[in-house]
């Protein structure tokens, strides 16, 4: 009976530890998975570490590539991002301590009629028509899942966040504000499906304001409209050997 119970001690043991040995890298490839599959774009991970007994982790080099369609390879890349979970989270709630993410590197490009970030937000955008702006309250809805975990945040910072612009009016890179937010996702937490977007809807609207700064406009309409605009520059020069005729099929198109 002892060399059975030493026999099953000991197969616990091991499995604990290769448990814990390769939790790193299978961790690593979900968290890859889970993110492709919310963007719909190829992400990778340089590095993840976790202490599971301090309940944090560590991860390095992000890349998320941008969408179809664009020039540039990535739509973002992180440095650094570092989570401690809080003694409070439960099965149903998830408190983390702190949530920061150093050194994020966003391009910003517009195609003819598209903004790679806005995509990106669109595909994060849960499909079930929950109101993102009742889930960043922690206000419940009734198209969501009762079972789904949601994440309160005590700490979450933006450092060192950077923006390059390549678009058709402005090139360059421009340093975005830090940002920091305490409790966020209070009272009842945000549904988990929910954070992703809810994240990248901080970082834009902080790149809005870095954008509008330089003249710029983050969004489709605003796309559209700068082309109009820059079209009706260009005719100026043409009305005055344009026929009234022809003015007036312009003014008609708004130009």
């Amino acid at each position: 009976m002892k060399k059975i119970l030493t026999y099953l001690l000991l197969l616990m043991i091991i499995v604990i530890a290769t448990f814990v040995i390769f939790f790193d890298g299978i961790t690593k490839t979900a968290i890859e998975s889970y993110a492709q599959q919310a963007l719909k774009t190829p992400v990778s991970i340089a590095e993840f570490r976790s202490d599971l007994f301090a309940g944090k982790i560590n991860i390095d080099f992000v890349e998320v590539k941008n969408p179809k369609h664009f020039k540039n390879e990535n739509a973002f890349v992180l440095n650094h991002l570092s989570l401690l979970k809080s003694d409070e989270s439960t099965l149903d709630l998830i408190v983390l301590e702190h949530l920061e993410f150093d050194g994020l590197l966003f391009t910003l490009e517009q195609n003819d009629n598209q903004v790679n970030l806005v995509t990106l937000l669109k595909n994060l955008e849960p499909k079930s028509g929950v109101s993102s702006q009742n889930a960043a309250k922690g206000e419940p809805n009734k198209t969501e899942k009762q079972t789904e975990a949601r994440v309160i945040i005590k700490n979450l910072t933006l450092i060192n966040t950077q923006l390059k612009i390549d678009t058709q009016w402005f090139k360059g890179v421009v340093d975005v504000a830090d940002v920091s937010i305490r409790y966020f996702g209070t009272p009842k937490g945000i549904p988990m499906s929910h954070v992703g977007a809810e994240l990248m809807k901080i970082a834009l609207r902080r790149i809005q304001d870095e954008v509008e700064n330089q003249g710029l406009r983050l969004g489709e309409k605003e796309i559209k409209e700068g082309i109009r605009r820059q079209l009706k520059g260009e005719l100026e020069g043409l009305k005055g050997r344009l026929d009234g005729k022809a003015k007036d099929w312009l003014r008609k198109l708004g130009l």
